[in-house]
């Protein structure tokens, strides 16, 4: 019987999760069809971006995903925050520190080209800031960690698998080679954000921190300062990741999906 009972919680979290992939990919489509026949980013962005937060406050509405600080102590709602952003940067710093040093960017430069055309033609104008940098991580989260994530937590998965499967899941949403690896750490970071605090306000913050911060360049400086951002960002993001774990119990962070 208990098996039964998985089983049906895991098919009901795929179909949600199926709807929302539609919806969202929908959204995107919809978006480019309105920019190819205005020949207009900007309109495009503003499309994107109307679709992407109706689909946000009809999710939120619905209580699919509920906004919350999982098992962080009211007194420690800003420090939770604070210590999303820091580590959320951290880890921005540290792939931007490894592609400099070890020139990861001349390897994959077709791809990284391909990369930057694409986020110029997205995040165009504040509209596009908006929709990239905003609404895009706010509502990724919601369908990722909230939907999936927190649906198969709640079937009983086990928490490595669930965070692993949901994680590959979102990089393959978002392509391969590279992208694909920075996706999938990102995505391993910020599911264990999740199953650990059962917040998904934090995971949001730390999407948005990571969007915005992509567009750093460290190809000018020297070997040693990058060298020194990348310890630095590998220390902070330790201390970022011990400060969750000492101030959260598991036992106290359902995930904030509903039943």
């Amino acid at each position: 019987q208990t098996i039964i009972i998985m089983k049906e919680g895991v098919g009901k979290t795929v179909v949600r999760f199926l709807i929302w992939c539609l919806l969202y990919i929908a959204t995107q489509i919809v978006g480019n069809i309105v920019g190819s026949i205005t020949n207009s980013d900007e309109i495009m962005s503003w499309t994107m971006l109307l679709g992407f937060v109706l689909l946000t406050v009809f999710y939120l509405g619905k209580q699919y995903v509920k906004l919350s600080f999982g098992g962080i102590e009211r007194n420690c709602h800003w420090p939770a925050v604070g210590v999303s952003v820091a580590i959320a940067a951290a880890y921005v710093f540290v792939q931007i520190s490894l592609f400099s040093l070890f020139d990861i960017g001349y390897m994959f430069s077709n791809e990284i080209d391909s990369l930057n055309k694409t986020g110029q033609h997205l995040f165009h104008g504040i509209t596009g800031l908006l929709f990239g940098c905003i609404f895009c991580p706010v509502l990724e989260e919601i369908g990722f960690r909230g939907i999936l994530l927190g649906g198969l937590l709640k079937s009983g998965s086990r928490p490595w698998v669930a965070i692993l499967i949901s994680a590959l899941v979102f990089a393959l949403f978002h392509g391969v080679g590279v992208k694909f690896v920075g996706s999938l750490v990102f995505a391993v970071f910020v599911g264990w954000l999740y199953w650990r605090t059962g917040s998904i306000i934090l995971c949001m913050i730390a999407h948005i921190v990571n969007n915005s911060l992509s567009f750093i360049d460290l190809s000018g400086q020297s070997d040693a300062v990058c060298l020194l951002i990348l310890v630095g960002s590998l220390l902070l993001l330790a201390l970022g990741i011990w400060w969750f774990a000492k101030k959260c119990s598991v036992n106290n962070c359902p995930p904030s999906t509903p039943a």
